[in-house]
């Protein structure tokens, strides 16, 4: 009897301790369903034990039956309470079931504890007992009872050795698997019963499983956190060490599975709206190259709410889009991170175990967040790394192509930094310069006679500024080059790049194009003045014998050698306005348009449009060619007149725009169509004006004003849209010291 006595004091006293380290795992995390459920199933062993302890020690002392009664009515509700928690604390932590069982299992526990509290303490209902000469309480579970709880332990038992790799604390399996065995011999064996055995090994049992709860949620964690850390650690060097974006991501995903003991990893790369599974551990290959767009599936997930998640079982948890084919059959725990560089997701790493593999806790999510921003920055930086060195790559093909087009063209092409050094030279450069030696790093200026270079150094740097290059000629050895100069590198230049182009042959063919303009002069011109001279002899003394045939005849004849003699001044015009060189006065613009205004007049009152001329205030002189200049301004008011119909107007407008002048001619006209406008200053280009269809023309007029006016330093530009008209507009640099005194503001314009 003092044996039986012990017992039951050392079983109060395991619980007593059990219930110590209960507290220790419920502060440690008590929103865990898993604990709160082993928390219920230590509080009914404890009522259960307390029971037994109360009828027993009752009936050991011979004490009033009512207080064995109390005692055995304790004992059957933390039986049921404890079995019935232990199963569904066995389910739980084996990750068999979904959260729509543990709430079903919470309010069948729930109903099944009230109704045997009501029969046990409301209606008391009283177990049969009996107290044996020994002093020890006998009492027995109904044959419907006994094979209920026969089967609710086999069953118990038969899950957790089934799943029992899902269970990382050893000792819980160990426990559960010694409470079961207890109830079923104490269930089969009679004197068992009577001795207490299952409340024996069931509070040694729950002793073994609160250790071994807080072992592996408290002590293991603060003991291995440093290891941890060092894990970690080793894993990002293991990562960051390799370059390559493929072995960084090969790595990662081996490194992850390996921390946690993973059956299978993989990485998926975001790419705009969608991620693209970039490498794979322990998982089939093919599977490289699938992409599932942003919010599907729950690595999608994982990357729109930037949070990680953790699934006890893929294929019942999760109800959204399969991340990979089969993925339900195969998949069992998963752990899925989102890669975070820079505030962006960068890709997710996705950490899998097989269906019958072990369950991820917490602290394995924890440990693959740590490693999360490593692979993340490792990620970036080979991404960086392969972008820089596929920009080495082109930028060395780039390198190659543009020494051989250098090296290969028959133009001489010199670099030099800003001291004149030279830094590249092509075989024609030095060919040109009689160097055998390599010229790279000497001094231009020993190489070249200093007629060679630009003679002034202000106008080169100033184009250079306003318009990136400058443009020269230089005779070397009877061969003509046009020399470029521009600057090297941006924005601030390092120095400069000269290439050259023999246009000895062009020079050539401008002098016979000379020539030839020459002889149109003489040889074509003066016949066509005589032939002209004779028509109107010829007409002035026939006229009273021609009949009306012959008089269209001789006005079409007349009328073709007129447009012969209109197109042979054009050439000539244009020719002398593109070469040679171009006289140098100020003009008085105010007064240069009036003249061309009076002598349009004509013209403009045959076709019956209205010609006026407005001119702004102090209109500053301009430095030209007064008579090209009004040639071209000439031009521009008789195409305006040609093409505005009977009853239209043509207006001329000009004003000063700061240091400028600026010209526009406007007419209300039948206007140009948009595809049009690009070639209008083309040379012979007459475009397809089906309202003008008699309007006749060279197509040179424009062509002449834009070569005047570009000779002049200025811009011309065209405006129009059909039937609403047509503006040109001339703009020319004002005079030197023309415009102080005047007021910045543009002036004279509607």
């Amino acid at each position: 009897m003092n044996a039986t006595t012990l017992t039951l004091l050392l079983n109060g006293l395991t619980l007593a301790f059990a219930l110590g380290l209960l507290v220790l795992v419920l502060w440690q995390d008590s929103r865990s369903a898993a604990n709160r459920y082993f928390a219920l199933f230590v509080l009914m062993v404890a009522i259960w034990s307390a029971g037994s302890l109360l009828g027993r020690a009752a009936a050991y002392t011979g004490g009033e039956r009512a207080v064995i009664r109390l005692g055995l009515r304790l004992l059957d509700f933390g039986y049921v309470g404890s079995s019935l928690a232990l199963y569904v604390y066995a389910v739980i932590v084996t990750g068999v079931r979904g959260r729509l069982f543990r709430l079903v299992s919470t309010a069948s526990l729930a109903i099944i504890l009230a109704y045997v509290f009501f029969l046990v303490f409301v209606v008391e209902t009283s177990r049969p007992f009996e107290v044996t000469d020994a002093g020890l309480l006998s009492y027995r579970y109904g044959t419907s009872e006994t094979a209920l709880f026969l089967a609710l332990h086999a069953v118990t038992m038969f899950i957790v050795w089934r799943y029992r790799a899902k269970i990382k604390a050893r000792g819980l399996t160990v426990g559960i698997l010694m409470v079961c065995a207890g109830h079923i011999l104490t269930l089969i064996s009679p004197r068992l019963l009577v001795l207490g055995t299952a409340e024996d090994v069931s509070a040694l049992a729950t002793l073994i499983m609160t250790y071994a709860i807080v072992r592996h949620q408290i002590m293991v964690p603060l003991l291995g956190r440093a290891k941890q850390l060092e894990a970690v650690r080793d894993v990002g060097l293991a990562i960051s060490s390799r370059l390559r974006l493929n072995e960084t991501l090969a790595a990662i995903a081996a490194q992850a599975a390996g921390l946690l003991g993973a059956d299978g990893a993989a990485i998926y790369l975001k790419r705009g709206d969608t991620l693209k599974l970039a490498a794979v551990f322990n998982m089939p290959a093919q599977f490289v190259g699938i992409e599932t767009r942003v919010g599907e599936g729950i690595v999608g997930t994982v990357a729109v709410e930037v949070r990680a998640r953790r699934l006890d079982h893929y294929g019942r948890d999760w109800t959204g889009t399969p991340d990979l084919p089969l993925a339900r059959e195969t998949f069992g725990a998963v752990l899925c991170v989102p890669l975070v560089f820079g505030g962006e997701v960068v890709g997710v790493l996705l950490v899998v175990q097989g269906q019958q593999g072990g369950l991820f806790d917490p602290e394995d999510l924890r440990l693959l967040e740590l490693l999360g921003p490593q692979a993340a920055v490792a990620i970036t930086n080979s991404r960086l790394f392969e972008a820089e060195r596929e920009l080495l790559t082109d930028l060395a093909v780039a390198k190659r192509q543009l020494e051989a087009v250098l090296t290969s063209t028959e133009n001489p092409v010199i670099a030099v930094d800003r001291r004149l050094r030279v830094l590249f030279a092509n075989p024609a450069a030095s060919t040109l310069l009689h160097t055998e030696i390599d010229p790279v790093g000497q001094s231009l200026t020993d190489l070249v006679p200093r007629q060679f270079l630009p003679g002034n150094v202000r106008t080169v740097l100033r184009d250079l500024r306003s318009r990136r290059a400058h443009v020269y000629e230089v005779t070397v050895h009877n061969h003509t080059y046009l020399c470029h100069v521009a600057g090297l590198g941006r924005p601030h230049p390092e120095g400069w790049v000269v290439v050259l182009n023999d246009v000895t042959e062009l020079k050539e063919l401008d002098r016979l194009k000379s020539q030839m303009i020459q002889m149109t002069s003489h040889d074509l011109k003066n016949p066509l003045q005589a032939a002209m001279s004779y028509m109107e002899l010829l007409i002035e003394d026939g006229q009273a014998a021609f009949t009306s045939d012959m008089e269209d005849y001789v006005e079409a004849v007349w009328s073709q050698l007129s447009r012969m003699y209109r197109l042979i001044n054009s050439i000539l015009d244009l020719e002398r306005a593109g070469g040679g060189r171009r006289v140098s006065e100020e003009c008085d613009l105010a007064a240069l348009l009036g003249r061309v205004a009076v002598d349009m007049a004509m013209p403009a009152r045959e076709h019956h449009v209205t010609l006026d001329l407005h001119i702004a205030e102090a209109l500053p002189p301009i430095s030209g060619d007064g008579q090209q200049l009004s040639q071209a301004f000439a031009n521009i008011v008789d195409n305006a007149i040609k093409f505005t119909p009977a009853g239209g107007r043509v207006d001329i407008y000009a004003s000063t725009n700061h240091a400028e002048v600026q010209v526009d001619v406007r007419d209300t006209g039948i206007g140009i169509p948009e595809d049009e406008l690009p070639h209008v200053f083309e040379r012979f280009y007459r475009g397809k004006q089906r309202a003008a269809p008699t309007v006749s023309g060279s197509g040179l007029g424009l062509a002449l004003v834009k070569v005047v006016v570009e000779s002049h330093r200025g811009r011309v530009f065209l405006t129009s849209a059909p039937e609403k008209g047509t503006c040109v507009t001339v703009i020319l640099p004002a005079a030197a010291g023309a415009l102080q005194g005047l007021p910045d503001a543009k002036k004279g314009l509607p």
